[in-house]
């Protein structure tokens, strides 16, 4: 009898473990795995991507990048990720004006990284006295003027560009809209290939 009884409990011991681990499996269902890329899993992402789905245009100033010493932008958001930016600027003794295409990496933040890769058109077209010393931004004259552009004063280039850049735009609060941004470039000359890094920071608001 006692032999018996002794067997039934071992039964149950074995028994046991397996049929907790069903019923746990049953009634509880594990944590699922969150991925920073699933941006519609947390309310700040939502928040983020519903931004960008319902702010098509934006308008900005940039410093010291493509557009020369000062530039105004107007950016066009076909997708909440893909934008195309108009842009016209200059500095001193030459104009530009230009587009690029910018894609935004991420949409689960308000600091966003991107590229993108554009084309400008730097021209001189003022008669007033030239000194290449003058010219800002200074990489205009050292990088992209000949010898002999130097000594005529001619601004004549197409350029192209590729960028990478961080975004940090206002999703939310009284400064809903507003954003800041900074961006390392690479800009070269399709004429004669001459190219040199630049940096540009600016400012847009998005509407």
């Amino acid at each position: 009898m006692i032999a018996k009884l002794l067997g039934l409990i071992l039964c149950l011991g074995v028994m046991s473990p397996a049929h907790s681990a069903i019923l746990w499996t049953d009634s509880v269902e594990p944590p699922k795995k969150q991925s920073r890329f699933n941006y519609d899993r947390t309310p700040e992402a939502r928040e983020v991507s519903t931004f960008w789905s319902q702010r098509k245009v934006g308008v900005g100033v940039a410093t010291a990048g493509a557009y020369g010493l000062l530039g105004g932008i107007v950016g066009i958001h076909f997708h909440p990720q893909w934008s195309v930016d108009l842009g016209f600027g200059g500095g001193s003794h030459f104009q530009s004006f230009g587009f690029r295409v910018k894609k935004m990496l991420l949409l689960s933040s308000p600091l966003n990284p991107y590229i993108g890769v554009g084309l400008n058109r730097w021209q001189r077209t003022t008669t007033r006295p030239f000194n290449a010393a003058d010219v800002s931004p200074g990489f205009v004259a050292n990088e992209f003027m000949s010898e002999s552009d130097r000594r005529t004063g001619q601004i004549d280039k197409d350029i192209v560009h590729g960028s990478l850049g961080m975004q940090y735009t206002f999703t939310n609060g009284p400064w809903l809209g507003y954003g800041l941004f900074i961006e390392a470039l690479f800009l070269m000359s399709i004429d004669d290939f001459r190219g040199a890094p630049t940096a540009s920071v600016g400012f847009n608001y998005f509407f």
